[in-house]
């Protein structure tokens, strides 16, 4: 009753102020203005027209009759009784309440046209806003996820429900209100009607492409026309359609990147198997056809058999183990490791690479034994090391830093070499993929990086980088930590 209240009062408000106008022409051709009969009533009925055209029908309608009345007490003989003398007058006075009523009549249905057209303007923004939100998700099951949510936000319903036919689950804008459940809109997604149904207070929304059923869409009921849900449900349909297209488009597409890995495989394995071969049978070729070669060359010729054959069982084994870890058969055997001596016994072990190199290792408080498979762990500093060499100027230096860092290990290696271009970046952990500047200045396979985010992943750990082009490259893994207290503290080593 409260909230009614000031209605009320701007009800009253309207008809006092229009009864004050009426009467204030009445004082005003009465004892200021003389005018005749004509003017007179041309002035009440000019009144009723604007009051027509500002306010509700009842109010012209009150101002018409109210004008109708005054106009015949004061102005029409005999002055001051309610009663004419004259036919004619009767005939002047029907006509102007009738013109008045008419004129009330058409400003109010004015009224309703543009109040309609109002509406209209604002539901056909409503479905754009609606239509531009829904592309903003590429993937079935984020569209899905986000189309309850988005329909509340854009159309003020109250609770939205959407089943999605080929995924058979059903999302809601409120968990904790289901608006209808999943059996009932898994039934009402295989009928055959196509017709929206008003059920209990909400609108059911069948979402149809031709005559395919893509799902239900169910909406409390906002007020809005028949037209209006069913271009909601056209929008839903269309963008639920796309996301379907668009993930079969890009299953499509991974199959066929898939294929170009596999090709692009047998041709580095073919290649990079090949180099190390052709230099051993050259090796060997030369030791058996010239029995006159000196110590020294013979040496040298025994040298280059065994530093292939090396690198030839390196990229076997890079081989293997990047199947292994593709096939999931690699198992974590997780044990608690001394971090600082894991990467101690790492730089020792790459003596040989780093010698002209200073590092420096940081460790952090609190930090000294950690949860992990030390040789999977090693591998990938060693290999992270072993990358920080390779691309960074000879006397720079590389920094190894180890910290706890919101209940994981965190751990950086940093070189101040070339860095790696912004556009090869999201691609250096792909298989097979080299940088356009390393193919030229080192070998490689190309696969150390996946395997070191193979391994990280199979921690449930991962890996990310941070490079700027001529200043370095920054590599920072992380994994799960559940280590023990402790403490350390920095050291800087010349290798």
């Amino acid at each position: 009753m409260k909230k009614d209240t000031p209605r009320v009062i701007k009800i009253l408000l309207r008809y006092t102020v229009l009864t004050g106008a009426a009467l204030l022409l009445v004082e005003l051709f009465r004892k200021v203005i003389p005018a005749n009969q004509t003017t007179i009533a041309l002035s009440f009925l000019t009144l009723v027209v604007v009051t027509a055209s500002r306010w509700r029908l009842a109010y012209s309608v009150y101002l018409s009759i109210l004008s109708a009345l005054v106009y015949e007490f004061f102005f029409l003989p005999p002055a001051g009784r309610v009663a004419i003398a004259d036919p004619e007058n009767w005939v002047a006075l029907g006509a102007f309440v009738c013109c008045a009523v008419l004129v009330s009549h058409l400003a109010e249905r004015e009224h309703r046209h543009a109040a309609t057209s109002e509406k209209r303007r604002e539901e056909v923004e409503r479905l754009y806003e609606f239509s531009q939100q829904l592309l903003l998700q590429e993937d079935l099951r984020g569209l899905a996820r986000t189309t309850p949510s988005v329909a509340v936000a854009v159309f003020g319903f109250r609770a939205v429900a959407l089943y999605v036919r080929d995924e058979d689950a059903g999302y809601y804008s409120d968990p904790r209100n289901e608006l209808v459940a999943l059996a009932n809109m898994r039934v009402a997604a295989s009928q055959t009607e196509t017709g929206i149904a008003a059920r209990d207070g909400m609108q059911v929304i069948p979402l149809r492409l031709g005559m395919q059923s893509l799902g239900v869409l169910a909406v409390t009921d906002g007020g809005y026309s028949q037209q209006i849900y069913e271009a909601i449900g056209s929008l839903v349909a269309i963008a639920l359609a796309r996301g379907a297209a668009v993930e079969q488009s890009s299953r499509l597409e991974a199959s066929r990147e898939n294929e170009r890995l596999r090709i692009a495989l047998l041709d580095s394995v073919t290649h990079d198997l090949r180099t190390p071969l052709t230099a051993i049978r050259a090796a060997a070729t030369t030791l058996v056809s010239q029995p006159d070669l000196t110590q020294a060359e013979r040496a040298e010729l025994a040298a280059v058999v065994d530093e292939e054959s090396a690198r030839l069982d390196r990229l076997i084994g890079q081989a293997v183990e990047m199947a292994q870890l593709d096939a999931a058969a690699v198992k974590i055997h997780a044990g608690p490791q001394d971090v600082r001596e894991l990467i101690e016994t790492t730089l020792e072990e790459m003596r040989p690479v780093l010698r002209d190199r200073t590092v420096e290792v940081k460790v952090g408080e609190g930090l000294t034994r950690a949860p992990m498979d030390r040789e999977l762990v090693h591998r990938v500093l060693r290999h992270l090391m072993e990358n920080a060499a390779k691309y960074s100027p000879r006397g720079s230096g590389i920094g190894v830093s180890a910290v706890k860092d919101e209940g994981r290990l965190s751990v950086t290696v940093e070189d101040r070499g070339v860095g790696i271009e912004p556009g090869e970046q999201p691609f250096v952990f792909d298989k097979y993929f080299r940088g356009r500047k390393q193919r030229n200045r080192s070998a490689g396979t190309g696969m150390g990086l996946a395997i070191v985010k193979a391994i990280l992943e199979a921690h449930g750990g991962g890996i990310e980088l941070v490079s700027e082009t001529g200043k370095g490259t920054r590599f920072t893994f992380w994994l799960p930590l559940a280590g023990a207290p402790g403490s350390g503290a920095a050291t800087t080593r010349q290798m």
